[in-house]
């Protein structure tokens, strides 16, 4: 967790000295306290974990490093009127959820339909699958206008069927090294995909909620192979 409630506020873990206590912002009851190694920074609960809903997840630097140029208040957002869900990332038109771990088509399509119940927010799946691109079991045909279909071995078969939702959009985050994410979805029961660059995603959504100081191009630079897998 990036965040967590001190002295009644919601508190970045990079605005804290190392051992500071707090509690969980979503479920305020557990304590948790600040961790901070020379790599990673973070939340961690101090006795008992929660158990929290199907597809959330422990933070990895791939995580940290979408959220990284976000302002405070954009990040880890708890929504619904009895706290149903934390967004990773929640905009006026959008929830972006980072998702590494498996997740079913249940869960995930209960979560997109939330959001766009939700002020009819659009939710956005960041879905990493380096190791599957890495193994080449993401291949992807010559582009016609743009486009090309993709054969998926072994597929995450939850992101597939999710991004044929109207209600949603989900991109491919193949390598930290990699300038561009792949945009899927399905058609006639075929999988295609275009390029997008990571940069104008950032443009598109997430550049209006951040702090102008941070520079979205660089934060990747550090990121190892190992945080993507």
């Amino acid at each position: 967790m990036k965040y967590a409630i001190v002295n009644g506020v919601k508190t970045n873990i990079r605005d804290v000295e190392k051992g500071t206590i707090g509690f969980d912002c979503w479920y305020r009851d557990y304590q948790v306290k600040a961790c901070k190694g020379h790599y990673m920074q973070y939340w961690k609960y101090i006795d008992q974990k929660q158990v929290l809903p199907e597809g959330y997840e422990n933070e990895t630097e791939w995580h940290e490093c979408w959220k990284s140029t976000l302002k405070d208040e954009f990040c880890e957002v708890i929504c619904g009127e009895n706290n149903e869900h934390r967004a990773d990332i929640l905009t006026d038109n959008h929830a972006i959820e980072i998702q590494y771990s498996s997740i079913s088509y249940e869960a995930a399509r209960k979560r997109t339909d939330f959001y766009h119940n939700l002020k009819e927010r659009r939710t956005i799946w960041i879905v990493n699958v380096y190791k599957a691109w890495r193994n080449k079991r993401i291949l992807t045909s010559k582009p016609v206008n743009g486009q090309f279909l993709i054969k998926w071995n072994y597929s995450k078969k939850w992101a597939v069927d999710i991004s044929n939702l109207t209600n949603s959009n989900v991109f491919l985050d193949i390598s930290p090294t990699a300038k561009n994410m792949i945009l899927i979805w399905k058609h006639n029961n075929e999988l295609y995909g275009k390029w997008v660059e990571k940069n104008c995603f950032y443009k598109t959504y997430l550049e209006a909620y951040s702090n102008p100081t941070n520079d979205f191009k660089s934060i990747f630079s550090d990121l190892k192979i190992d945080d993507y897998n």
